[in-house]
């Protein structure tokens, strides 16, 4: 996992191709950027949304396995979910199609995201986004960066 901010993305994108096409998408994007979806590459593409984030207490935890996320906060702000990776019980099973198998777990660390701000989570690495920091609305990029032909 990564955790940075548009400013300071630089040294990250000196360590992958992939990375360094989302952080300079990631640079023409902003709170008006209407949201949808948009293909950067065979390998990269972008999910730009809005929504409302859910309380803490029903933080579940996500992992993929051909995809990396890139998420980066447009406008608004959010805890980011952490889990223990140790201490994570299954709740939906990986599905395949839509690349993802969705986790409680007991041990939860934040990180707090606000306007600029990106984490990066590798295949593998569990994340629980879009957790309430406060009242408030997110509009939020997701990247999509493909790592796995599988």
């Amino acid at each position: 996992m990564i955790y940075s901010d548009l400013k300071s993305g630089g040294i990250y994108a000196a360590t992958d191709d992939k990375i360094a096409l989302c952080l300079d998408y990631a640079s023409k994007l902003n709170a008006d950027t209407p949201c949808g979806r948009y293909d950067i590459s065979d390998d990269v593409f972008v999910n730009v949304m809005t929504y409302r984030p859910k309380p803490i207490e029903e933080a579940v935890a996500e992992t993929h396995r051909r995809y990396a996320d890139l998420q980066l906060i447009l406008d608004g702000e959010e805890w980011m979910g952490c889990p223990d990776p140790e201490k994570l019980t299954v709740v939906t099973p990986f599905e395949e199609e839509k690349d993802i198998a969705l986790w409680k777990s007991s041990d939860i660390a934040l990180l707090p995201m606000r306007k600029g701000n990106w984490a990066l989570f590798m295949p593998g690495e569990p994340h629980a986004p879009s957790l309430r920091m406060q009242d408030c609305t997110v509009k939020k990029a997701v990247f999509k960066i493909r790592y796995s032909a599988d």
